[in-house]
C-alpha cells in the first residue's frame, strides 16, 4: 500500500540491562557454538520487575511524549506480543492503552509472532482518519521454564524489552512511503513441527524447542525447499514495498532488521535483498537480542536518537514473523526531531 499522508511522530523504546554473551558461555548457560553463530554480543534480560505490559507503557509513553499528541489525538493503539504477556484470562493491550491514552480510543492485540509490531503500521493506517494518530507498542520477555533464551532456538538469542512508534495523518519527522505484508501459511508448521495441540499449557512441553519443531517439519517439507520460500517472502515484500514507494535499493540509507543471529540475519535479510550488513542496524541488535516483535521499533529510535539519519534519508523497516508473514515499510525522513542527538 502506498501513502500520502501517514507520518512518523514519535517513537520509544525500552530494554533492561544487558548480559555478556561471553559471560553465558563462561558460566555454561549458552552453547559456544550458538554464541559463533549468532554473534550476539549481549541480551537484554528483565528482572522480575519488568514485566511484559509495563514496558510496552514505557515505551508508549516515551513514544506520545517526543510525538508532539495528546492522549485525545490518538484513536486506535495496538498491542504486538509474540510469547506469553503476564496473565492469562486478560486483555494487555486495554492495559496499555489505559496507562498510555488514559480512557481515549480502543485497542487490540495483535499476535503475529516477531512481525506483529511492523505488520501493524497496515492495519493502523487503515483505521486512521484525518488528523488522527494511532499508538503500537510491541513488548515481550522469554523466560524459564517456557523460555531458554540462549537454546530455544537455534539462530538467535532470545531478549526481553519493549518499543513504540506514533503514526500520525498529521505531522511527524518522516514520511511512511508505503507498506507491504505477504504471507505463506504453507510454512507454518516450521514453528508447530507435529506437535499436539493441548486444552491449556502443558508444563511438560517447556522449554519450547524450535530447531526441534523445524526439524520436524522438514520430514513435510525439506529444509532445502523451505529455507528458499523464506527468502523469497522476504524478497517479495521489500519488491512491493520498494516499487509502490518509487524507490530503488540504492536510494535506501538504511535497512532496520530484526536482532537475528548474524548468520540467520545473512539467510534472511541480508542474501535475499543483496544488502550489505554496514547499512542494516545490525551492530546495535547485537548489543540486545531478539525481543520478538520490538526489535524494529527500537531500531528505527535508535537511529534517530543517534543522529544516523538525516532530511531525505530513505530507511526500510523490514520484519519476519512466523506463520510465515513477512513486512517491509518504506520511510523517508522529513526532519530530525528534537529528541534526536545531532
Amino acid at each position: 500500500m502506498r501513502y500520502e499522508d501517514l507520518h512518523i511522530a514519535g517513537l520509544g523504546w525500552f530494554h533492561p540491562k544487558t548480559v555478556s554473551v561471553d559471560e553465558a558461555v563462561a558460566d555454561g548457560r549458552c552453547e559456544p557454538a550458538a554464541a559463533q553463530r549468532t554473534r550476539t554480543r549481549s541480551v537484554a534480560i528483565a528482572g522480575p520487575e519488568d514485566t511484559q505490559p509495563e514496558m510496552a507503557v514505557r515505551a508508549g509513553k516515551q513514544a506520545l511524549a517526543r510525538s508532539g499528541h495528546r492522549p485525545e489525538d490518538v484513536d486506535l493503539l495496538l498491542h504486538a506480543v509474540a510469547n506469553y504477556n503476564g496473565l492469562d484470562g486478560w486483555n494487555a493491550a486495554s492495559f496499555v492503552q489505559h496507562r498510555v491514552l488514559g480512557r481515549g480510543g480502543v485497542s487490540y492485540e495483535v499476535r503475529q509472532l516477531s512481525n506483529g509490531g511492523v505488520a501493524s503500521v497496515q492495519l493502523a493506517a487503515a483505521w486512521l482518519g484525518p488528523g488522527r494518530a494511532a499508538v503500537i507498542t510491541a513488548g515481550d520477555k522469554f523466560t524459564e521454564p517456557a523460555w531458554n533464551r540462549w537454546r530455544s532456538s537455534a539462530g538467535l538469542l532470545f531478549a526481553d524489552g519493549a518499543s513504540a512508534v506514533v503514526l500520525s495523518r498529521r505531522e511527524g519527522f518522516a514520511r511512511v512511503l508505503s507498506a507491504v505484508t505477504v504471507s505463506d501459511p504453507e510454512l507454518e508448521g516450521l514453528q508447530r513441527g507435529n506437535q499436539p495441540f493441548h486444552e491449556y499449557p502443558d508444563p511438560a512441553q517447556y522449554p519450547v524447542e524450535l530447531e526441534a519443531r523445524t526439524l520436524e517439519f522438514s520430514d513435510v517439507m525439506p529444509l532445502e525447499e523451505s529455507g528458499p520460500r523464506r527468502a523469497l517472502g522476504m524478497r517479495r515484500a521489500a519488491n512491493r514495498a520498494l516499487a509502490e514507494a518509487d524507490t530503488d535499493l540504492d536510494d535506501i540509507r538504511w535497512f532496520v532488521a530484526p536482532h537475528f543471529g548474524l548468520d540467520l540475519m545473512r539467510r534472511q535479510c541480508l542474501t535475499p535483498l543483496g544488502i550489505e550488513l554496514e547499512r542494516t542496524t545490525w551492530e546495535w541488535g547485537s548489543q540486545v537480542g531478539h525481543t520478538g516483535a520490538a526489535d524494529q521499533f527500537a531500531g528505527l529510535s535508535h537511529l534517530v536518537e543517534t543522529g544516523a539519519v538525516e532530511p531525505g534519508d530513505r530507511v526500510v523497516v523490514i520484519g519476519a514473523g512466523g506463520g510465515f508473514n513477512w513486512t517491509t515499510v518504506v520511510v523517508e525522513i522529513t526532519h530530525v526531531p528534537d529528541w534526536s542527538e545531532r
